[in-house]
């Protein structure tokens, strides 16, 4: 009956989309990167919807050429937009329940907000850490690291911020739901029966639900659920939100293939992407539009259509023309910048796409260099992790 205190860490799962998309993952040990996407999975019935105020923005967008700055692992301070949409890609909103016979109850009660990562992204779970002002940072397993946030006094900043920040993706849910286990937390009403019972409902809405020792321990479980609200994506309110959203469920890959156009006989080609779950296609559909790239109608399944591709449980934003590449997509993170070990990636990223520019790809030296870049380990500095793909067997 013993339930593990992060058993119920986030709804993520690994999908392969339409057409063998493969990405650059985010560095976990400098050794490999994955061959997948992730994707949020939010599961459970909904019985009534949410709208997310923020601006809609839909103008076109222009933005500075391309500088060549080293990628930025320690700014001093986290743009509270770029937090919320980190916190969409990479948070946790938990309900911790284990029996305790020292409690009135006979168990013992926490709500958990938390952020996991691979140990190399130490200094980034810091800095969320020091702009919050709350929470403490955990080793969580032999290669990850948690940021956990679990006082009431404390909690409440975290809910603070989210009432000023709103997230935007289908964690919304989760947050309303943690929210109201929350309050009860607050009041002491999980002191009582009838609080906890509301908690045991609450939970079972929450990411994988309950525990089968706690099932066997509340068997009416079934009759206190409650419905996780139905989401509706109603746009991005700011860039930064988008700079921390990719920071964590972005990639920026590059390619190479053989070719029959060029003497070299190879091809190499650059890809920014975002993978979710098909329940959030709008977010991808209004990416898309917000970058101004085109047309972004979701196609048929497992056909693509410019830059969104549709799998059986996936949906994902694909950039891979050069000219939006460098004129939107680089210009873009250079201004909103991406943090932890990923900006490492997205400074080679940055690199190929300069030597692209300049036909360096079409040269021996210069393809082989290309080759050097894609094939470089992470420098061994506390950074960016937190894939949850397995390692393919190839490297990248």
């Amino acid at each position: 009956m013993i339930e593990k205190e992060m058993e119920y860490r986030g709804s993520k799962s690994v999908t392969m989309l339409a057409n063998n998309v493969t990405v650059k993952e985010q560095r976990v040990d400098g050794s490999w990167h994955n061959s997948c996407l992730r994707c949020t999975l939010m599961g459970f019935e909904r019985n009534y919807q949410i709208k997310i105020l923020s601006n809609q923005i839909n103008k076109k967008r222009t933005y500075s050429s391309i500088t060549t700055h080293e990628p930025l692992l320690h700014q001093s301070s986290i743009n509270p937009w770029f937090l919320t949409g980190f916190t969409d890609a990479e948070g946790s909103f938990s309900i911790l329940i284990q029996p305790n016979v020292n409690y009135k109850t006979n168990w013992r009660i926490k709500a958990i907000f938390s952020i996991g990562l691979h140990k190399k992204d130490t200094d980034l779970l810091e800095k969320i850490q020091s702009s919050w002002g709350v929470g403490k940072i955990h080793k969580h397993g032999k290669d990850s690291v948690q940021y956990r946030v679990e006082s009431i006094k404390e909690l409440q900043v975290i809910v603070d911020h989210f009432y000023k920040y709103p997230l935007i993706s289908a964690k919304v849910g989760d947050f309303i739901q943690f929210k109201k286990a929350f309050d009860i937390i607050k009041s002491q009403e999980h002191l009582t029966q009838e609080g906890l019972l509301k908690l045991i409902g609450i939970k079972a809405s929450l990411n994988l639900g309950l525990t089968s020792s706690l099932k066997e321990a509340f068997p009416n479980w079934e009759k206190v659920q409650f419905n996780k609200p139905e989401f509706i994506f109603s746009g991005i309110p700011d860039p930064n939100w988008i700079a921390g959203f990719s920071s964590g469920d972005g990639s920026f890959n590059i390619k190479t293939s053989s070719s029959t156009t060029n003497k070299l006989g190879s091809r190499v080609q650059l890809r920014f992407s975002i993978g979710l779950n098909i329940r959030e296609k709008e977010l991808i559909q209004y990416l898309v539009t917000y970058f101004n790239l085109g047309y972004s109608s979701i196609p048929k399944e497992s056909e693509s259509l410019n830059y969104v591709y549709l799998g059986k449980n996936s949906v994902s934003l694909q950039v891979v023309k050069h000219s939006h590449i460098m004129d939107i997509i680089i210009p873009f993170f250079e201004k909103y910048p991406i943090q932890g070990k990923k900006s490492l990636d997205f400074f080679d990223f940055k690199k190929v796409a300069e030597m692209l520019n300049n036909k360096e790809h079409l040269t021996s030296e210069g393809f082989n260099k290309i080759l050097d870049i894609k094939a470089s380990p992470s420098p061994p500095t506390e950074g960016r992790g937190g894939g949850r793909c397995s390692p393919p067997a190839g490297g990248r």
